[in-house]
């Protein structure tokens, strides 16, 4: 049953002592129907969420269906080669204009009474020749309704339901590097692959996110994966890899909160990247174009930058659910709830144009095997997702700890830690505490 949201009190949610090191969260910021509802209207309706990537759109009238923050979407590229977002409905009696997931259209038919709208949106057929006065759309007020904002960051496009939202480049603040690190990989164009997962999950979208960055959960949860890229390596130099890499993770990377919620695992697994880490167990034959990769990022960028773009492995999640993990392959991946403790997870591999055949194929198997939902890693951690929702709504504990490395910082939205610790979480939550609470509009002032 839910409870009326003006008996909302948001302190109780989010109880941190920088002090004593302690942050916590309460588990009905993961459970309770009236939070989902608040969330609905405060975080979903006025962040930026994740619409879909410049290089989907490849043709003029190329169109996808999409579900975006529990509305529906068609995202296009209209007759004159602009980008356009337009509710899935029909100005008419509601019904849904696009059923089909994508493909390329002049025009948009409703399947109820045929009214027909162009690319752009605009009104162009009712489908009737009486009965309606002459000039009745002279206002455009039955063209198709446009998504209130519409803008983009390095071919990522995002949308906003609040007219008065801060600018995607504002909002992203930090999250720009991230995003510049994965584009610039290559002087060619990263674009999405062909296909995509689509999975359900029971749990709260929150506990993914967490997920999604959290380094303190890698050994223990994917022991099996690190036992495969020990078999991968045996015999090779790099052969003592796997173990030196546990010895050491707590020391080598960080996690690094970076505005308005965003916030980045940078790590070291010995897996190998296309762009441009080589390693043994990724064969002699790529070796040459992978370090000539490496050796382009340094001209275009300095030792520092370039070791950084080619040698660390990023993950990245963006304020409310959009996750960025660029590992061995680059998943792009968008949590949509559905209910307190239901979520359908969407992923797209994008890699650059100009790499070869074999090294597109060794992306596209890491993108299957590991972030797959029948991967080394999805199914451990969908396993751990749901049995962390369950017994969330099942015993009366009522507090999560999520203190790793916390302490007194100016801005908790900004901070910095080891690999395993859960800053970049705490960061997170503090964002969502200030959104829920009303501290942060994300308005323009």
């Amino acid at each position: 049953m839910h409870m009326a949201l003006d008996g909302w009190q948001p302190t109780k949610l989010i109880d941190a002592d920088a002090e004593a090191g302690s942050f916590r969260v309460h588990r009905d910021a993961y459970r309770s129907d009236e939070v989902f509802e608040r969330e609905k209207a405060l975080i979903f309706n006025k962040c930026w969420l994740y619409l879909g990537h410049q290089t989907e759109l490849k043709k003029k009238g190329d169109f996808f269906a999409r579900r975006v923050g529990g509305r529906d979407i068609i995202f296009n590229l209209d007759k004159n080669g602009k980008v356009g977002a337009h509710y899935n409905t029909c100005t008419h009696r509601a019904s849904k204009i696009c059923r089909e997931h994508s493909g390329n259209a002049r025009t948009f038919t409703c399947p109820y009474h045929g009214w027909v709208f162009n690319s752009e949106g605009q009104l162009s057929s009712q489908n009737a020749k009486t009965g309606y006065k002459e000039g009745i759309n002279d206002d455009g007020h039955l063209n198709l309704k446009a998504v209130e904002r519409l803008e983009e960051y390095r071919g990522f496009w995002f949308v906003n339901f609040n007219p008065k939202a801060i600018s995607l480049y504002d909002y992203l603040d930090d999250g720009r590097d991230a995003i510049d690190a994965l584009m610039d990989q290559t002087e060619a164009q990263q674009v999405i692959l062909s296909g995509e997962h689509t999975y359900s999950i029971n749990a709260n979208y929150k506990l993914l996110c967490e997920n999604s960055y959290d380094g303190y959960h890698l050994f223990p949860v994917h022991a099996s994966y690190f036992d495969y890229l020990r078999d991968q390596m045996a015999g090779t130099p790099a052969a003592d890899l796997i173990d030196a890499t546990i010895a050491d993770y707590s020391s080598n990377g960080a996690v690094r909160g970076l505005g308005n919620g965003h916030a980045i695992l940078d790590s070291y697994v010995p897996t190998g990247r296309p762009v441009a880490q080589w390693l043994p167990s990724m064969g002699a034959s790529v070796k040459p174009e992978i370090e000539a990769k490496y050796a382009r990022l340094v001209e275009r960028f300095g030792e520092e930058r370039a070791n950084y773009i080619a040698t660390t492995q990023k993950n990245l999640v963006i304020f409310p659910n959009l996750v960025i993990n660029d590992i061995l392959s680059v998943t792009v991946r968008v949590i949509e709830p559905e209910a307190k403790d239901r979520i359908r997870v969407t992923a797209w591999a994008m890699g650059p144009t100009d790499e070869s055949e074999e090294l597109r194929a060794m992306r596209l198997d890491n993108f299957v095997s590991f972030l797959g939902p029948a991967g080394f890693g999805s199914p451990d951690d969908i396993e751990m997702l749901e049995i962390c929702q369950t017994a969330a709504a099942h015993t009366p504990v009522e507090w999560s700890e999520i203190s790793k490395g916390f302490g007194p910082a100016e801005d908790h939205c900004k901070v910095t830690g080891a690999p395993d610790d859960e800053v970049q979480m705490q960061a997170y939550w503090t964002m969502w505490d200030r959104v829920m609470s009303g501290e942060v509009t994300l308005e323009v002032e």
